[in-house]
């Protein structure tokens, strides 16, 4: 079993349909079966072999798919980097899988130079566009034959690492295996995709909600896809009265500012038959905006990164708003409470999914990986939820920490770790504010070093030079002492009820 295997049939069968859209170009599955080839080679002739990690580093572009896939034809685990990170973040991803080779562009080419001193197993970087003294990603793919003998792979066998915050400290990579991702994209795709669907993926592709739900779900029911390099509401507009997509993929922020647009009602998107939302939860008002402006039907997935990435769904037709569906093909979910006895219909507790779905656990963090997958092969979400008697779920609450920015999940202790080091700063704590735009935002609350002084604007400029621009606090409060339990532990939730209370008020 091999991830890139779901287009073999639609190349057999259909192979001068269009397999992706972006901007002008179009590739039918037949070019892109051989663009995968291409990729599978060059990286073969890297030296890279089975166990090693090459690593994308690239926005949302159709060669992040070509190289993906090329990638784990080739049998060699993917590295899949979140193209906003800086570079304290990408350093210490880069080391902790011990890549072999990155590929990048030229936007973020200097964040991967800045660190390979720091990455000893670093021995390759391939540019996408080449002309930085590199190779070319994309002279690679037109000099390759099209042609590649694959090694064989077993749906055991690693798929790809995606990395996910902690509460408890620095990012953690989910070992994904190809049995994993083949299943969660065929059955996502078995749900809500048709041959004759053409899916607008608004949401990046270097996240797995897009890349392997929207994406890798629509390539296997043998569709058409539209990739987004970068979400702009009036463009979307644009690019679907001109395009015609049946189906679009986003987050909630993503229809906010949809609905937002000054002359929605004179644009012709009525070829959109549903609409897909994931990330985090999707406010019920909202959902009955799109419904009632954009005149889309809905439907909802949950999920994360550690189920590969989606737990539950529903097709539109069946769809219950506020619910995010139930379990995906052989997914069980259940609700519990803190002593793990399973709660009936109606009560709140932590939601648990069991099946496929579930992931191998977090490299190199066994105790991370023992503390979120029981024995029974239950992973336990840190989510609070409830079900009905259909077995519908219900997400009423973010986990305890987590800051949902807008589907970017940002862990205060991660911020907090990387702000520490700044020389004026003696202890701080980040809180999860409202956000009219994207729910949640971070703020940090600051108490700074004896005799210092700093601004706003100072702090955040740090920030921006070390962390992706959603992890940046839009807020910064200096404090003359954070507020702390008898035992050291920052009292957050005090200082996030002030900030909700002010909303409330």
């Amino acid at each position: 079993m091999n991830v890139s295997d779901i287009i073999k049939r639609h190349v057999d069968h259909t192979p001068d349909k269009t397999a992706i859209i972006f901007e002008d170009r179009r590739i039918s599955y037949v070019q892109l079966d051989r663009l995968i080839n291409s990729a599978a080679q060059a990286v073969v002739n890297m030296g890279l072999k089975k166990g090693d990690v090459l690593s994308l580093f690239l926005p949302s572009l159709p060669e992040l798919i070509i190289a993906y896939l090329g990638t784990v034809r080739a049998g060699v685990t993917l590295n899949l980097v979140n193209a906003m990170l800086q570079e304290t973040e990408v350093a210490y991803i880069l080391n902790d899988c011990n890549t072999k080779a990155v590929l990048t562009d030229a936007k973020r080419l200097p964040i991967v130079e800045a660190v390979r001193g720091e990455v000893k197993s670093l021995s390759d970087i391939v540019v996408l566009e080449g002309g930085c003294n590199y190779p070319s990603f994309r002279t690679m793919l037109k000099e390759g034959s099209g042609e590649f003998e694959a090694p064989g792979t077993k749906g055991s066998d690693i798929c790809h690492l995606m990395y996910t915050s902690g509460t408890t400290g620095w990012p953690k990579g989910v070992m994904a295996t190809h049995l994993n991702i083949w299943h969660n994209a065929v059955n996502f795709g078995k749900v809500h995709f048709s041959p004759d669907d053409t899916i607008m993926v608004a949401t990046p592709i270097f996240h797995c909600w897009g890349l392997v739900n929207g994406t890798f779900g629509m390539l296997s029911a043998g569709g058409t896809v539209i990739t987004v390099e970068r979400f702009y509401p009036d463009k979307a507009l644009s690019d679907i009265e001109k395009l015609r997509p049946t189906i679009f993929q986003g987050v909630p922020p993503m229809y906010n500012l949809l609905l937002k647009q000054p002359d929605l009602d004179k644009r012709d998107i009525s070829s959109v038959a549903f609409c897909l939302s994931a990330a985090t939860k999707m406010p019920e008002n909202l959902i009955r905006q799109v419904q009632e402006k954009l005149k889309w039907r809905y439907a909802e997935a949950w999920g994360l990164t550690e189920v590969s990435c989606v737990g539950t769904t529903a097709p539109y037709t069946e769809t219950r708003i506020g619910s995010c569906g139930k379990g995906m093909d052989d997914a069980e979910i259940k609700v519990i409470d803190e002593h793990g006895n399973t709660l009936p219909p109606g009560q709140q507790g932590e939601l648990c999914v069991k099946g496929t779905c579930v992931t191998l656990g977090y490299l190199n963090k066994p105790e991370a990986t023992k503390a979120a997958f029981d024995p029974e092969g239950w992973f336990h979400s840190g989510d609070i939820a409830y079900m009905d008697e259909d077995g519908f779920a219900y997400i009423v609450d973010r986990k305890k920490d987590m800051i949902n920015v807008g589907g970017e999940k940002v862990f205060p202790s991660e911020v907090e770790d990387m702000m520490l080091e700044h020389p004026k700063i003696k202890d701080l704590v980040i809180v999860g504010i409202p956000d009219e735009l994207k729910g949640e935002a971070p703020k940090a609350f600051i108490q700074l070093k004896e005799g210092e002084t700093a601004t706003e604007d100072e702090i955040r400029e740090f920030c921006r030079r070390k962390m992706a621009p959603y992890k940046v606090p839009v807020s910064v409060e200096f404090v003359d002492e954070i507020p702390r339990s008898a035992s050291g532990k920052a009292l957050r939730r005090l200082l996030r009820d002030k900030e909700w209370a002010k909303q409330e008020n």
